[in-house]
């Protein structure tokens, strides 16, 4: 790993917050279903339970992992981190 050129700016990059989405899963179905949808309906999604979940950083796919409940919250346990960085040329 080499050191950075500007360590004052990474410093200060390090501070920035980004946006962690997790994503569960998702659902294709006609509008007209959608449109029907009432309160208490289930949509069932593209994923198994034992499937990982998939932990996107600023909407790039970065890992994947296992929800888990903590504290009585819904958090992410990462089993997979996924190197989506190009290719240098």
């Amino acid at each position: 790993m080499t050191e950075p050129k500007n360590p004052a700016l990474e410093k200060m990059l390090m501070d920035v917050p980004v946006r962690v989405d997790v994503v569960l899963g998702e659902a294709r179905i006609p509008m007209e279903e959608l449109m029907a949808l009432s309160p208490g309906e289930i949509v069932a999604l593209e994923r198994q339970t034992n499937e990982p979940v998939d932990i996107y950083v600023s909407g790039r796919l970065v890992a994947r992992g296992k929800l888990v409940v903590t504290d009585g919250q819904l958090g992410v346990t990462l089993s997979e981190i996924i190197d989506s960085r190009p290719e240098a040329a």
